[in-house]
């Protein structure tokens, strides 16, 4: 009858720790190594600039703006002030957003606007270890203005200028509002 070969009962118990402890390293080592780096600002948002219409320079709103999305209890954007441009989220199981602008002023005059943000929505993976997200490409926007007697600004038109929603930070899309009657 044959012997088996056993190669852990030839090594002492002090070399058999070693050699599992230098294993179970290497492992680690190698498991833990990864040569994606995820980003760590993942979060999509759209960049909305704001424009003077009469002329088209960038516009330092001096009003309060609150941003809430149509149909739901959240504000987006909270008594903003002072502000040349603001991020909003899009949605990513839908392929529209609306968007209801609330203009007030220290007068106590108040206006709404609504903006309407089509897109496509498209998942994106960096890799195994990154959280999923998703990107989006604009395809339309439109808005719906309130009339200028109730507030004296209002979106006089909108304009899109990146259709690519992803991690950068560029202007989407240029709102110009109208600063006076017309």
């Amino acid at each position: 009858m044959r012997k088996k070969s056993n190669i852990a009962c030839l090594l002492p118990a002090q070399w058999r720790k070693a050699c599992l402890a230098c294993m179970v390293s290497a492992f680690m080592l190698v498991s833990g190594c990864s040569n994606i780096e995820c980003p760590l600002d993942n979060i999509v948002v759209m960049t909305c600039g704001l424009y003077s219409a009469e002329s088209h320079e960038p516009l330092k709103l001096q009003a309060t703006l609150n941003v809430k999305p149509a149909g739901r209890d959240t504000v987006l954007l909270n008594q903003a002030s002072d502000i040349k441009d603001f991020l909003l989220p899009l949605r990513q199981a839908a392929p529209a957003d609306t968007f209801l602008l609330h203009f007030s002023d220290n007068a106590g005059r108040m206006g709404t606007d609504t903006l309407f943000v089509e897109h496509v929505n498209t998942p994106h993976y960096e890799s195994i270890e990154c959280p999923a997200t998703v990107f989006h490409t604009l395809t339309q926007v439109r808005w719906n203005r309130q009339t200028s007697s109730q507030f004296p600004l209002t979106i006089d038109s909108v304009a899109l200028v990146r259709t690519a929603v992803n991690y950068d930070d560029i202007e989407n899309i240029r709102i110009y509002l109208r600063t006076v009657a017309p």
